[in-house]
């Protein structure tokens, strides 16, 4: 097959270089930190979502610890999706044209998007394998085994992230409306696995505060409909898919027939739009949302006549190369113009922690005590200092998993310090300490602050911030059952009911 498409494949193995070099160049996120914070800390789940991005960095911290190492994984599950996407389609058309969807999926955008590594990496990864061996189970001999693997994938992506629901509704429909009672020995297989996988998410979150639970569900959601959300919801859907590619399959639309591709199709992106257009009506949905879909998309892409698709794949190499220029230019850019440029920028003292983390450590090496202010900064640190940094003094919905970590109760009359790259704003900390004093040290000009709050009152501070935790994250709905709770053995409060 390479030998078909020796322009389309020299291109793609160029986009797969810059990929390489984009992901060895960019800062490590807070996002990538705190998963990485996750797996040293190895557990049957965590706060945010399910652990499976927290268990495979684990494993991968035995061979390196370096975040570039564990990129990696996401280079490689972009080729396997691009090889899976291949493989389903094969078994709805000639091999060549399904060779060629793999390739125009390496071409595009959302391939150098899946540069990083976070938890919607193995959900993309697993979710389409589960979806490919679900197939297989019903057009290939070893049909058990493959429905085995089917469910092995899905359960993982389950204990990814818990977006795979949509899928799964989406594939149950789908294989009863086409395979109907033929359908039931497989998807027994495959539900008696996932439903293993689905067991074990809510056991941990039964002794865990449920907190996948109340945060996806609770404290996610908003209540008011907001306009904004939902323009960005389809400037991200087109930016996902392409304005050129939806005009290009409004334009083939007499190729789109009745038949099982089309409607597995039909199945997943439909749902997967109605679902995510009611989120939207009122929550903010990033592009990362989309991942999980982006495989059907280029699926869906087999419906082009192929000038349509020739079009398609130069309209999106040279998308993907905008985003390479772009990338790589402001990398640079960072690396080489003098601080005088850069200084004016909110960014900037982000992008200088990353850069110069080895100076920082040294500057908190011997302080005792230490905290940041956010989790990200928080993850950053325990991640450049090899040691264990927690947030306090942030209420966020986001990267709680530092609650599970820390008990407030044992700082009560401590002297703690509090790390931020950004101007620390006295005002919270006056009302818990007795004393709080401001220092700074300098790295290329740019001060970076260390607040010694004297006196710590962990009374006040669980009246004002445990309290307000305790209500909007750890409130469990009196139809959920009562586990264990780790902030309830803890902390004492006035109970609420939501």
């Amino acid at each position: 097959m390479i030998k078909e498409f020796p322009h389309e494949v020299k291109l793609v193995a160029f986009i797969l270089l810059f990929k390489l070099l984009i992901l060895a160049l960019v800062p490590l996120t807070g996002d990538e930190a705190y998963f990485i914070k996750w797996a040293t800390h190895l557990s049957s789940g965590y706060y945010d979502h399910p652990p499976m991005v927290g268990w495979l960095i684990y494993l991968m911290s035995f061979v390196s610890e370096s975040h570039i190492f564990f990129r990696l994984f996401s280079f490689m599950s972009a080729i396997i999706v691009a090889f899976s996407i291949v493989n389903i389609a094969k078994l709805y058309m000639d091999e060549k044209k399904a060779f060629f969807l793999g390739l125009l999926f390496l071409a595009s955008p959302v391939d150098i998007l899946m540069s990083l590594f976070t938890n919607d990496i193995p959900l993309v990864l697993f979710g389409t394998l589960g979806t490919q061996f679900l197939l297989y189970s019903f057009h290939k001999e070893k049909k058990i085994t493959y429905a085995l693997l089917s469910g092995l994938f899905l359960g993982a992506a389950f204990l990814s992230k818990y977006f795979v629901a949509f899928l799964l509704i989406s594939l149950l429909v789908f294989v009863f409306i086409v395979y109907k009672r033929e359908a039931i020995k497989n998807v027994a297989i495959v539900a008696f696995i996932v439903l293993l996988a689905i067991a074990q998410n809510l056991y941990f979150n039964y002794n865990c505060c449920w907190n996948n639970i109340m945060f996806n569900f609770f404290a996610r959601t908003e209540s008011e409909y907001n306009f904004q959300t939902v323009t960005n919801f389809f400037l991200n859907l087109f930016y996902v898919a392409t304005p050129w590619a939806l005009y290009f399959l409004y334009k083939c639309r007499k190729n789109f027939v009745n038949k099982e591709l089309f409607k597995l199709l039909s199945l997943i992106l439909g749902f997967m739009f109605l679902i995510f257009f009611l989120v939207a009506l009122k929550n903010e949905l990033g592009i990362h949302w989309f991942i999980l879909f982006v495989p059907y998309f280029f699926l869906l892409f087999s419906f082009l006549d192929d000038s349509y698709l020739k079009k398609l794949f130069t309209y999106n190499s040279i998308f993907t190369f905008i985003h390479i220029v772009v990338i790589l230019s402001a990398l640079i850019a960072l690396k080489t113009l003098p601080t005088s440029y850069l200084s004016k920028s909110y960014f900037y003292p982000d992008m200088l922690f990353a850069d110069e983390n080895k100076v920082v450590c040294a500057n908190i090496e011997t302080t005792e005590n230490l905290f940041a202010l956010g989790y990200t900064n928080a993850s950053l640190l325990s991640y450049f200092c090899k040691k264990d940094i927690m947030m306090l003094f942030n209420d966020s919905k986001f990267g709680r998993f530092d609650d599970v970590l820390t008990d407030i109760r044992e700082l009560d009359g401590e002297n703690v310090h509090l790390f931020n790259n950004r101007i620390i704003k006295t005002k919270e900390l006056d009302n818990v300490c007795s004393k709080v004093t401001i220092d700074t040290f300098s790295i290329k000009n740019i001060p970076f602050y260390l607040a010694t709050c004297t006196g710590f009152n962990y009374q006040k501070y669980k009246n004002i911030h445990l309290q307000k935790q305790k209500d909007e994250f750890y409130t469990i709905p009196k139809w959920l059952p009562r586990g264990e709770c780790y902030f309830d053995e803890r902390y004492t409060f006035n109970e609420s009911i939501k």
